[in-house]
């Protein structure tokens, strides 16, 4: 199945009941041959309107983070969690994870990228297996397995809590800074696959 069947998928799905209330399921854009996958955590209003991911405020913020560490948008996968707005942009529960979370699985196994950056604490528990706390741990680089790939993953804050406090955005800079030089190995990280998934 190709990136674009599986997104065919997600904008018919009916498994949970966040599908009643969407203008539009959000599946996630970027290239088939992307090395780089973005995770947040559910789309939002605009996400919602528009069917594409970070969009709005916080689309505008990650363009410019993206650009800090030598990225465009066009040369990453960016997706979330949820592929539905929860009601009200509450956190997503833990059903609706477990619901949806087999299609971010099939979208890594399918671009098998070299890191992903984790956007908020969501992603980062989803692709950890534990519980992060961002704020201790953004930033870091760690090695990660999930969906029966392995590869390095980057902790760092949802773009949208930039948008409440000065503090979040600083620190959401210097991570993009960091980032923009751990990408400059990109190719000496290594991936592996279990072939028994």
């Amino acid at each position: 199945m190709s990136l674009e069947e599986l997104a065919g998928k997600i904008r018919s799905c009916t498994l949970c009941d966040l599908h009643k209330n969407r203008t539009n399921a959000v599946p996630g854009e970027g290239p088939e041959g992307s090395d780089i996958m973005l995770i947040g955590e559910a789309p939002g209003y605009h996400e919602d309107q528009e069917g594409r991911p970070f969009v709005g405020d916080a689309g505008d913020l990650l363009t410019d983070l993206l650009k800090r560490a030598g990225l465009e948008r066009s040369d990453v996968f960016i997706g979330n969690v949820l592929k539905c707005r929860p009601p009200e942009n509450r956190d997503p529960t833990e059903k609706e994870i477990e619901t949806c979370s087999p299609y971010l699985e099939k979208q890594i196994r399918f671009l098998e990228p070299k890191l992903i950056v984790s956007l908020g604490r969501f992603a980062a528990r989803l692709l950890t297996g534990r519980s992060v706390k961002v704020s201790d741990e953004h930033g870091e680089l760690k090695d990660v397995e999930y969906a029966g790939w392995s590869c390095k993953l980057f902790v760092s804050y949802h773009p949208a809590a930039a948008l409440y406090g000065a503090d979040a955005r600083r620190k959401l800079e210097e991570d993009f800074d960091r980032l923009g030089e751990l990408i400059k190995d990109l190719d000496s990280f290594k991936t592996s696959k279990q072939t028994t998934f």
